[in-house]
C-alpha cells in the first residue's frame, strides 16, 4: 500500500491572545459558560496579519523544517474560505511570495472546517499520479473577518491560525482516505456581509458525533488496521464535548487523542493542520507512527485521512 512521507511541518496563529475573560467584557458571556459549552479557554485573533500572512508563516516554517528550498515545491494546496481576495487564490499569491517558479500548480480548496482533510486528499491524488513531486499543504483561516461579535453562541468559539505540511509520495508508505457531503445550507455556514458565521449547535453536535466515528472507523478498516494500531486520533477542534464523544464511540484511549482547542479555539480548515504541526514540533507525532484525522464542517462536509508519518 502506497502513501505519503511528511518532510516538514509549520504552524502560526494571530498576534493577540484573547481569553474568555477578555470576551466577557464585550460579549454577554462568561468564562464558565464558554468552558462548559466548548472547552475553550482562549484563542488568538490576527489584527495586523491577514489570511495570506498566516498561511505564509506556516508554509515558510514547513519548508524550513523540511530542509528543502521553496523552488522544490511543485504543488501548493491552500485550504481556506477566508482569503482576502476572491481571486487570485491564496495558493497563487503564496507561490509568488515564496519565489516559486511558474511551473507550480497552485490551488485553493474550500471544504469549510473539513478543508485540510479535503486538501490533503487532493494533494495525495496529484502526488500519486506523478504529476507533482513535493506538495505544500496549508490550512489557514482568519475567522475574525467573518464573525458576528453580537452572536455569543458563535463568536466565542473561533480563532485565527494556520498549519502546514510538506509531503511527498512514498510507494512504501500508508495513506487511506474518505470524504463526503450532506448538502444542507441552513445548519452551519457563513454569508459574507450578511451576519457572518451561523450555526444550529444541537444539529451540528448530532451530525458530528454520528458522522465522525463512522468516517474514522471506515478509514481504519480500509487500511486493514484496528484502533489499537493507531498512535494518534486527531479530530477537528470544534468542541471538546464532541471530541470526547467521538473518542468514546471509537474506543480511542484518552492518551492517544490530541486536543489543543483549549488554547486555539476552532480555527476551521486550519484546525487539523495546526494540530499536526504542533504535535510534530513537540515531538509527539514521530516518524513511523500512524495517525487518523477526521473533520466535519459546513456543507455539510466530512472526511478522514489515515497516514503513516
Amino acid at each position: 500500500m502506497a502513501g505519503i512521507k511528511v518532510l516538514g511541518y509549520g504552524h502560526a496563529h494571530g498576534e493577540r491572545e484573547v481569553t474568555n475573560e477578555d470576551l466577557s467584557k464585550i460579549v454577554d458571556t462568561t468564562d464558565e459558560w464558554i468552558r462548559s459549552k466548548s472547552g475553550i479557554e482562549k484563542r488568538y485573533f490576527a489584527e495586523e496579519k491577514d489570511d495570506d500572512d498566516l498561511a505564509m508563516e506556516a508554509g515558510e516554517m514547513a519548508i524550513r523544517t523540511a530542509g528543502i528550498k521553496a523552488e522544490d515545491i511543485d504543488l501548493i494546496v491552500v485550504c481556506t474560505f477566508t482569503g482576502v481576495y476572491a481571486t487570485p487564490q491564496v495558493a497563487c499569491r503564496i507561490a509568488g511570495k515564496l519565489g516559486i517558479g511558474d511551473g507550480v500548480l497552485a490551488i485553493d480548496v474550500n471544504g469549510a472546517c473539513s478543508g485540510f482533510v479535503y486538501g490533503f486528499q487532493t494533494a495525495y491524488a496529484l502526488l500519486e499520479s506523478g504529476r507533482c513531486k513535493k506538495a505544500l499543504v496549508i490550512g489557514s483561516e482568519k475567522l475574525t473577518t467573518v464573525m458576528d461579535m453580537d452572536d455569543r453562541n458563535t463568536c466565542v468559539l473561533f480563532g485565527d491560525g494556520a498549519g502546514a505540511l510538506v509531503v511527498e509520495y512514498d510507494p512504501n508508505g500508508l495513506f487511506v482516505s474518505n470524504a463526503g457531503c450532506h448538502p444542507d445550507e441552513h445548519i452551519l455556514g457563513c454569508k459574507r456581509g450578511v451576519g457572518g458565521i451561523f450555526m444550529h449547535g444541537q444539529e451540528v453536535y448530532r451530525f458530528a458525533v454520528s458522522k465522525i466515528p463512522e468516517s474514522m472507523n471506515k478509514a481504519i478498516a480500509d487500511a486493514g488496521l484496528t484502533k489499537d494500531d493507531i498512535d494518534w486520533f486527531v479530530c477537528h477542534q470544534a468542541n471538546l464535548r464532541i471530541i470526547n464523544s467521538v473518542a468514546r464511540k471509537v474506543g480511542a484511549p484518552k492518551e492517544k487523542v490530541f486536543t489543543n482547542i483549549q488554547y486555539t479555539g476552532n480555527t476551521s480548515a486550519a484546525s487539523i493542520a495546526i494540530c499536526l504541526g504542533e504535535m510534530m514540533d513537540r515531538g509527539l507525532l514521530k516518524s513511523g507512527q500512524t495517525a487518523v484525522c477526521t473533520s466535519f464542517g459546513a456543507g455539510l462536509t466530512w472526511g478522514s485521512v489515515l497516514f503513516r508519518v
